[in-house]
């Protein structure tokens, strides 16, 4: 007989991935395709969108229980960025954000199904309701460049001038590609 600990373990991983299947089936009529393992992304000329999940608590080693709660966070990255790592700059809802505990339920018991379906129809909505029209307030290059709210700091904007001006860095933009996990060919 196995510990209860590795039968945890198991359970949460296989939950946390029927998720992941079962949200990428959803958003993918949004255009997003699943690049890695928490990763949605779909590509621009000069950005990419992309959609983040983070299982809370999974740094903090083994699960305590069969509980999965589920953290969401939104980017937009300049392809032409020398930043080397991926960075979500948009809206986020993890579970310090009270004021909306009550409208969005993105937490459920992998090992008896208990509010399964709940958290992943509130997935898709938190993407549809307020990702989509970030993302559309954001999707053309001048949007980013010259509104007082673009998610884009100066350094990002100057990468992503440089691209629509035809500076194109190529080995900047593959970098990129691999953070998104989005194949070229």
């Amino acid at each position: 007989m196995r510990p209860i600990a590795e039968d945890t373990i198991q359970v949460v991983r296989g939950g946390v991935e029927s998720a992941a299947k079962d949200f990428t089936a959803r958003i993918e009529p949004l255009g997003f395709k699943r690049t890695k393992k928490m990763l949605w992304a779909r590509r621009y000329l000069y950005t990419a969108d992309f959609v983040t999940l983070f299982r809370s608590g999974s740094s903090y080693g083994r699960p305590i229980n069969y509980s999965v709660s589920l953290e969401v966070g939104f980017g937009i990255r300049v392809l032409n960025d020398a930043f080397e790592a991926l960075s979500p700059n948009g809206p986020r809802y993890d579970f310090s954000e009270r004021l909306r505990a009550a409208h969005y339920h993105f937490r459920f018991n992998a090992q008896t199904g208990s509010t399964y379906e709940r958290c992943i129809d509130d997935l898709v909505r938190y993407v549809v309701d307020e990702g989509e029209p970030w993302f559309v307030r954001f999707r053309e290059p001048e949007a980013l460049l010259t509104s007082a709210e673009s998610p884009l700091r100066q350094s990002e904007k100057e990468y992503l001038h440089a691209a629509v001006s035809g500076q194109p860095d190529e080995t900047a933009s593959a970098q990129s590609l691999k953070f998104l996990g989005i194949r070229t060919k």
